[in-house]
């Protein structure tokens, strides 16, 4: 997975990570850091603030409150236009402590790569969707690039789905993927879904997919 040169890792990283990263490549990232022996479990949603969202940017992690009330986050980030949020913070990917982010009221849906609920908010696709996707769809196991960051999880995709053509424009422009794992520079993003996260189109770069029986 290539890494844009001018990709900011001090947003992206906390201190320590930040650290390791110059001592092991230097200037510019020349190859992945080394994967953590575990990978993070991920977390249960709970549901019990709907409205609770967190989003990664190239330049870190966002964590926010939808303005609109009783919006669900795939519908707003498909309206393409900018989403009201209050009580915005910003920090690291790999768990830096997280600071208001002064001034932060929209987030814009073409500068999200990758969507999902905070621990306590509303899964990404909702229990019963999920259920029928899976008797009219084909799975597949799957792994993305969209840089910096590699999402593995299942694709639940239309029979008339390419999971290659995932790369170009299409009517939705998010991508669910279930049971994912998401790295950053090789290494684990910690506080992810276990159910599903939303993936931004427009930000995927290469699709590796292997269709499951």
């Amino acid at each position: 997975m290539s890494i844009n040169p001018s990709t900011n890792l001090t947003r992206l990283l906390s201190d320590d990570r930040v650290r390791e990263v110059e001592a092991q490549f230097g200037d510019v990232v020349r190859g992945p850091l080394r994967a953590a022996a575990d990978a993070m479990a991920g977390i249960v949603v709970t549901r019990r603030r709907p409205a609770h969202v967190i989003v990664l940017t190239e330049e870190g992690r966002i964590d926010a409150m939808l303005v609109q009330g009783g919006v669900k986050l795939a519908a707003a980030l498909e309206k393409r236009g900018a989403i009201n949020v209050n009580n915005a913070q910003r920090g690291a990917c790999d768990g830096g402590p997280m600071i208001p982010a002064v001034g932060l009221k929209t987030i814009d849906p073409y500068d999200v790569t990758i969507a999902m609920p905070a621990e306590d908010g509303e899964p990404a696709v909702a229990d019963v969707d999920r259920e029928a996707w899976r008797k009219f769809r084909q799975t597949y196991s799957a792994t993305i690039d969209a840089p910096p960051y590699r999402v593995s999880g299942t694709l639940l995709l239309l029979p008339s789905q390419d999971p290659m053509s995932l790369t170009e424009r299409g009517t939705e422009l998010f991508l669910a993927v279930f049971n994912p794992t998401v790295e950053l520079l090789g290494a684990p993003v910690k506080d992810i879904p276990r159910d599903s996260i939303l993936v931004n189109r427009s930000h995927i770069r290469r699709v590796s997919a292997t269709m499951v029986a």
